[in-house]
């Protein structure tokens, strides 16, 4: 651990690295959770050094893994807000109390915003009898749990190699009632357009990262299952907060963050070279629609909608 870095900020970097802390929506979380924690406990007293610091930290979260522009964005809300909100701050304490309550407000956002995806994803998709999803999202996940407490639906999932998040997703399907099927991540394109198995209705992503163009960065194998739903004529949505979508496409494509070789194989022999690519991106064209708080967006209205409700994220 560095030196010069807190123990809190360290912590918590070292946790996204190795993705203990997984998801994009819990990367942010946590991000903010940890900052306003500093900013509580901190015995800095000069007002530049606070801002330097609370920049520095704010900024090594945040780009701890390099797909994360849910928390990027809420960089971006603290320092706007710190100057709309708090302008004239002069002492420390002051201003650590102003970023714990913008803090507070951006994890209220992203909060607030996840029980208007899954509301309006529960009443788009009320009709669905067998849904899919792949690795695991928890706004995914919520909206499938709505639908069957509506009625009973049968729910498919990917194990999601290597780090096999999707048992997480079929043990919180199972705890909550929802009957749960799992299936090899190399079966899901076939499966989904061949109704032999099971009819799949409809398909759920979620999204660590959205395009400028509204193609959707999500856990690796997500675009076969694109082009599978695509090919079959069957609705994908990405079930996403809006505020994951990285206006800096604009100028740069995204870059897809490798993962270290022994996620896949411990024991490899030594002259294996492994690629180990933690996601890949779903076009827009495969996309029916983001489910987002603003409710169904397609993926080439997205843009317009983010700047016009979040002017800060420009």
């Amino acid at each position: 651990m560095s030196e010069s870095v807190p123990a809190i900020i360290q912590k918590t970097i070292d946790d996204i690295i190795a993705v203990k802390i997984q998801g994009a929506t819990n990367v942010a979380l946590a991000t903010f959770i940890t900052v306003g924690e500093w900013a509580k406990a901190t015995d800095i007293t000069d007002m530049e050094q606070f801002r330097n610091q609370l920049g520095q930290y704010m900024s090594m979260l945040a780009n701890a893994r390099p797909n994360e522009p849910l928390a990027k964005n809420g960089v971006r809300f603290v320092d706007n807000q710190l100057v709309l909100q708090y302008a004239g701050l002069k002492d420390v304490k002051s201003a650590a109390k102003a970023v714990m309550e913008l803090s507070n407000q951006y994890v209220k956002l992203l909060e607030d915003s996840k029980k208007e995806i899954v509301k309006h994803g529960v009443e788009l998709c009320q009709h669905a009898d067998v849904v899919f999803t792949h690795c695991h999202s928890s706004t995914a996940e919520a909206i499938i749990i709505g639908i069957n407490d509506d009625h009973k639906i049968k729910s498919i999932n990917t194990e999601t190699r290597p780090l096999y998040q999707g048992r997480i997703t079929s043990r919180n399907l199972i705890k909550a009632g929802v009957e749960t099927i799992m299936i090899v991540d190399s079966a899901a394109a076939y499966f989904i357009a061949d109704d032999s198995f099971l009819p799949v209705n409809v398909v759920f992503l979620g999204a660590d990262q959205i395009s400028v163009t509204g193609d959707a960065l999500n856990k690796i194998g997500s675009f076969s299952m694109g082009l599978s739903a695509y090919f079959a004529s069957k609705p994908l949505y990405v079930v996403t907060p809006s505020l994951k979508l990285d206006l800096s496409t604009i100028y740069n494509p995204i870059k897809i963050e490798l993962r270290k070789d022994a996620e896949v194989w411990p024991e490899a022999p030594k002259e294996l070279d492994i690629i180990n690519p933690a996601f890949d991106i779903v076009p827009h064209q495969f996309i029916t629609g983001f489910i987002t708080e603003f409710g169904l967006v397609k993926p080439e209205e997205l843009e317009d909608k983010v700047r016009r409700k979040y002017e800060w994220v420009s």
